[in-house]
C-alpha cells in the first residue's frame, strides 16, 4: 500500500479548515501565527488572523498544530528551591 505524502498533508490541513479550528502556524524563523485556516493549495496557506487574512508560503512553515492552552507553573507552585547559589566551576570550598 502506497501513501502519498501530499495526501497526508492535504487530509491534515483539510480537517483544520473543515472544522474551523484555531491553529498555530510556526514559521522556520520562529514566528508563531494564530488563526483559522481558510484554505490552502500546493504552495500557500490562507490564514484568517485578527488583523485580516494572511497568505503564508508553505516553504516558510515549520509546524501547524491546533491551538491549545499552555499552563506555566507559577513560582509559588514549585517545590522549595535552595536559595544558596551553586559553587562556580573550579570553586572547591
Amino acid at each position: 500500500m502506497s501513501i502519498n505524502a501530499s495526501d497526508i498533508q492535504a487530509d491534515f490541513l483539510s480537517a483544520f479548515a473543515r472544522e474551523e479550528k484555531v491553529v498555530w502556524v510556526f514559521l522556520v524563523n520562529g514566528i508563531k501565527l494564530t488563526g483559522q485556516l481558510l484554505a490552502f493549495d500546493q504552495y500557500v496557506l490562507a490564514l484568517q488572523c485578527p488583523t485580516g487574512i494572511q497568505t503564508v508560503f508553505k516553504s516558510a512553515v515549520s509546524t501547524v498544530c491546533e491551538a491549545h492552552v499552555v499552563e506555566h507553573r507559577r513560582t509559588r507552585d514549585r517545590s522549595a528551591m535552595s536559595r544558596e547559589r551553586p559553587p562556580a566551576r573550579g570553586d572547591h570550598r
